[in-house]
This record gives C-alpha cells, structure tokens and sequence, in this order.
C-alpha cells in the first residue's frame, strides 16, 4: 500500500468487506428458500380460491331451493331432499 506522510494508507473497502465467499450451496440454499416461500403463498391463494367457491356453490344451492319451494304447493318435488337431487353442480 502506498504511504502517505507518516502512516500507510489502509484499504478500509476490504477490510470490512464480507470475509466469507458465497458458494453454489448458498446461492441453491436462497433460491430453493425461495421457491418454498412461493409454494407456501400459492397454496394460500389455491385454498383461498377454493373457500370462494363452495361459497359460491352453497349460495347458489341455496338460492335453487329457496326458489324450488317457494313455486306453491304444484310443485313435482316433495322435499328438499328431492330438490337438492336435481341441482347440477359442476366445480
């Protein structure tokens, strides 16, 4: 290192740089973090969609049948039983 006046100057940017060198390990070790992390949220969004759905089925279930029995007394269906067997639900 080059001295100037009475002291020698000192490369302070290495000397509190990081001593420890990353690895391929490490570098697998973020990115395999990573992916579990993106997994874990899209399984989140997956069971979060879900619930919207059998919200969304039971809803409509039930808006059939409220409709089913409130046709009067002519109604070909005896119970609600019967009601539920004809509704079609495709998830």
């Amino acid at each position: 290192m080059p001295k100037v006046g009475n002291y020698v100057q000192r490369d302070y940017h290495n000397k509190f740089r990081s001593q420890r060198k990353s690895t391929w390990s490490d570098y697998n070790k973020a990115w395999a973090k990573r992916r579990q992390a993106s997994t874990q949220k899209m399984q989140e969004l997956r069971n979060l969609a879900s619930n919207f759905t059998n919200i969304g089925v039971q809803a409509s279930q039930a808006n059939t049948v409220f409709l089913m029995q409130n046709q009067g007394q002519g109604t070909a269906y005896a119970s609600p039983t019967a009601v539920m067997s004809r509704i079609n639900v495709i998830v």
